[in-house]
């Protein structure tokens, strides 16, 4: 088990339980096996035959409390709390106490309870993950950062901890080194797509969409049918000016996938950049149909509707549902001032006012031109 091997340590416990079904050594091990491996029903079931045998066994206990407050039960943590107070508490005892309170994001307590689980088993990879989750939680992102590249220089296999790492340095600004992260953690685990979408999406922040088109590609040789795949390929030559590739690969997702929101609105992009309004607002307004509240297809199909004579009326009332839905999206609020700027500057003025509060450098500019432009007029 130590070694990794954990198929074989199952066979190992499972053999000497056979031999002596109230072997507690055996079982605590076993429970600890299927714990390691994600199995928490099997770990529970094991659990539950070793405290029938030893009531007041405070690892199993423990164990048991953790599973129950990670599903909810906030009454285990004052089990748990009692457990990890005892004098001759051990590692597990310490350990589930701060993946509880972590559970429960209670951060500050997460962190002092992980800290001395910490002390217990220096260097410990799961402890350090853990803590730099409840660092996180605490907003204390530098020294999260610190515990996630700790951890997985602890473990070395492991493609969580720099999984975790990366979206730190994504909330730090440091995108360059998030895509460095995101590649080390690939190397670990390179038939995990999660990763491998997620780095795409990443080059997407960078500006560097053909490693994007590289991530896309990967995926699809190891998943021919995934149409997340497909169309990640496709958004990711759209972004790098490929449109008649983007404009081939996004119709062969949408054949796959023929309501999908999102593959429609990519491909409207294209077939407006390549000068077909027509196809486009098709596209945009089948999206909007199947869901009037989503803020991409009211966006798109508002300012499309907008570049026609005469298209603000129905630009607006495209806009209203997403907006009702999502009143503080700073992009529907912008394009509903510009539809509002010829018929009504007063609401036109408030619905940039609150454009002028996005976080998108390129909305805010926007917004705060339209405000100057509708006191001047």
């Amino acid at each position: 088990m130590k070694q990794g091997l954990l198929k074989d340590a199952a066979i190992e416990f499972e053999r000497a339980l056979k031999q002596d079904p109230k072997d507690a050594a055996a079982l605590l091990g076993l429970a600890r096996l299927r714990l390691a491996q994600h199995d928490e029903p099997a770990a529970r079931e094991v659990l539950q035959r070793l405290v029938a045998q030893h009531p007041t066994h405070p690892e199993a206990l423990s164990h048991l409390a953790r599973l129950d407050a990670e599903g909810g039960d906030a009454r285990q943590l004052a089990v748990l709390e009692a457990l990890a107070a005892q004098p001759k508490a051990g590692f597990f005892e310490v350990v589930n106490h701060g993946r509880a309170l972590l559970a429960h994001h209670q951060y500050p307590a997460a962190i002092a309870a992980l800290e001395k689980a910490l002390a217990l088993q220096p260097g410990n990879a799961q402890t350090l993950t853990y803590l730099g989750m409840a660092l996180q939680g605490d907003k204390q992102l530098d020294r999260a950062l610190k515990r996630y590249l700790e951890a997985a220089e602890a473990s070395r296999t492991e493609h969580l901890p720099l999984l975790l790492a990366a979206r730190v340095q994504v909330l730090k600004d440091q995108v360059g080194a998030a895509l460095q992260t995101l590649q080390k953690a690939i190397l670990r685990s390179p038939r995990e797509t999660a990763l491998i979408r997620e780095f795409a999406t990443l080059c997407f922040v960078a500006g560097a969409p053909e490693p994007a088109i590289k991530a896309a590609i990967d995926i699809r040789l190891q998943q021919p049918d995934n149409a997340d795949a497909i169309y990640l390929h496709g958004l990711a030559s759209f972004v790098a000016g490929k449109d008649a590739d983007a404009d081939r690969i996004l119709r062969e997702a949408l054949a796959k996938v023929p309501d999908n929101t999102m593959v429609r609105i990519a491909l409207a992009k294209v077939r407006r950049r390549m000068g077909d309004d027509a196809e486009a607002q098709k596209l945009l307004e089948a999206a909007h149909a199947s869901d009037p509240s989503d803020v991409g297809a009211a966006n798109d199909l508002a300012v499309l509707l907008m570049s026609k004579p005469g298209g603000a009326a129905n630009a607006r009332a495209v806009l209203a549902p997403a907006l009702k839905a999502h009143p503080d999206d700073a992009g529907l609020h912008l394009n509903q001032a510009l539809a509002l700027a010829d018929t009504d500057k007063a609401q036109a003025r408030t619905h940039a006012q609150k454009a002028q509060a996005s976080t998108d450098k390129h909305i805010r500019e926007q917004a705060d031109r339209l405000v100057a432009a509708l006191a001047g007029k």
